[in-house]
Formats: C-alpha cells, structure tokens, sequence
C-alpha cells in the first residue's frame, strides 16, 4: 500500500471556527480523514495541518520540516497546501516572494528521495465582511481586492513551479468548495468536497 503525507495549515488540520472547544472538526469530517476512509487499501494517508502555519522560511525552518517529513518515511508522496495565511496574515502580501518560498520548501523535501511531490494550490480568497473580524486577517475590508488578487497570483505561480519541476499540482481554488462563515476556513460540507476531489487526484497518481 502506497503512503502519503499531506503538510498543511488550518484547512488540513480541520479547523472550525464554530467550535470555541476544540477549534475542530471530528476526524470523519475533516477531508484527511474522509480520505483516508475513502482509499483504504490503496493508499495510507498521514496528515500534519496547523492552524496559522506559513510556509517555512529558508533556512531553519525548512530544515525542521525536512526532519519532520523523514519522520514519516518511508514515502510514496509528500502533498503540501500552504499559502492562505502568508496572504492573510500581512498586510503586504506578495505572491511572489511566497511561491519563491514554496520552491526553497519543495526542493528540500525533494532531496529526500521521495518519488513523487503534489503541490496543492489552496482554496480561493474571496473574503466577506465577517472575515475581517477573525484575528487571522490583517487587513480591513479595503483590503479584499488586494487579498483576491495575491491569491489568484499564487495559484498561477504555484501552476508553473510545479510544471517547472516536475512535480505534480492540483488547483483547490477552481473547486466548488464551501466555506464557513468567515469564508477562510471549509465548512463541513466543503471538507466532503474537497476529499471528493483529492480523492480522484489520488487514484490517478501511478
């Protein structure tokens, strides 16, 4: 059976912004988890999401990850989505510098001889007002254009550094997905979604 380990923020980690308890969704109900039922016997899926996570700075951090990721060798695929909260979580955000940032990261975990690497475009940015009330989003509601922008050059970046690479790429944020109500984080409902649609990308990976 093949292993897979997906590397992510708050959407991998299954964060609710409903429950003030646990700040998560019940395993059955996150996309990992609703994967991970959906491929059993074909595919073990492995899950590290924290809520607020960036993508590791060169250096230190990316080394942290690469001990983290050789934790869970050996690998058939290591999948990252990061990129929300580099936009959210400033209000300078730059597409650009962040994607230069994932290439330093994917390039580290590829020096580990792991045979395959998915390079996860996250979920669309388009902001309400209740969005600008969570302590995650920097900006004020001037700021949603800049946000939807930065977010969409993300996503175009992220499409041709994996294409440059060599890596595989799948686009979230062209998925019809459904959000809570501060529109960053998926509802329960989105996270079914989301499963549906990684799960068809899981069964075409040879």
């Amino acid at each position: 059976m093949k292993r897979a380990f997906f590397y992510g923020d708050s959407n991998t980690f299954g964060y609710d912004p409903a429950d003030y308890l646990t700040g998560r969704y019940p395993w059955k109900h996150r996309w990992t988890g609703i994967l991970k039922d959906r491929l059993t016997g074909e595919w073990e899926i492995r899950a590290d999401g924290m809520p607020g996570r960036v993508i590791p700075k060169p250096g230190r951090a990316v080394r942290f990850l690469a001990d983290r990721v050789r934790a869970e060798m050996p690998l058939d695929l290591f999948a990252v989505m990061l990129g929300t909260n580099d936009i959210l979580g400033t209000r300078h955000p730059d597409a650009e510098r962040s994607a230069r940032e994932m290439e330093v990261l994917l390039d580290a975990v590829q020096e580990l001889g792991i045979p395959r690497i998915l390079l996860i475009a996250p979920p669309r940015i388009e902001l309400t007002d209740l969005s600008f009330d969570a302590s995650y989003v920097q900006g004020d509601r001037s700021y949603a254009e800049r946000y939807r922008s930065q977010g969409r050059e993300l996503t175009r970046l992220y499409r041709e550094l994996a294409a440059r690479k060599g890596h595989l790429f799948a686009d979230a944020s062209s998925w019809d997905l459904d959000f809570a109500f501060d529109a960053v984080h998926l509802s329960e409902k989105g996270h079914e979604t989301f499963a549906e649609e990684m799960t068809e990308i899981m069964r075409e990976i040879t």
